[in-house]
């Protein structure tokens, strides 16, 4: 009897401790200030945007370059950020990311979406031919945070016809 007494004992011992070795769910901030950063892997748009003589849904095949596809999105803890080119660098500043910027983000006050510089929306003045990168914040709602994947769903309305929303769907995985 005492024997079955002491191994129910070993057991319910065991299972607590089971129990209490769970991992601790981490937090968007956790989750976001991947160290290496962020590189898209896919970028879509609703409705289809004007390509050449057709239109087209696959805003990262069809609409980005290839120095765009590969910038690296580094969010610090702090609310620092770092936008890095990635491989395939641009000629010309004017053109994309030559070398690092940086600038802030911020969580909104429910974490459900992100203040941010969208890489490849850059501000383009009316006046004069250059660019200028990270004048204005984008806020993309988070669809998905975890530590594999990351989704943020833009929109606007100003990019090919006034009085269109355009929603941008933006897959972004740590960098390797």
């Amino acid at each position: 009897m005492k024997r079955n007494i002491l191994v129910f004992a070993l057991i319910a011992i065991f299972a607590l401790s089971l129990t209490s070795c769970g991992k601790k769910e981490k937090t968007n901030t956790e989750l976001i200030t991947t160290a290496k950063g962020w590189v898209m892997k896919s970028a879509t748009v609703t409705p289809a945007v004007p390509v050449g003589e057709g239109t087209t849904t696959n805003w990262y095949d069809e609409y980005l370059y290839e120095y765009e596809q590969d910038d690296i999105i580094v969010f610090n803890a702090n609310g620092s950020f770092v936008i890095k080119p990635g491989k395939n660098v641009p000629g010309d500043t004017e053109d994309g990311y030559v070398e690092e910027k940086a600038s802030t983000w911020a969580f909104n006050s429910d974490e459900t979406k992100v203040k941010m510089q969208i890489p490849f929306f850059y501000d383009i003045p009316t006046e004069g031919p250059a660019r200028t990168f990270n004048a204005q914040f984008e806020e993309p709602e988070i669809s998905k945070l975890t530590e594999t994947e990351m989704v943020l769903i833009y929109k606007a309305n100003t990019v090919f016809a006034k009085g269109v929303d355009y929603t941008w769907t933006l897959t972004y995985e740590p960098v390797k």
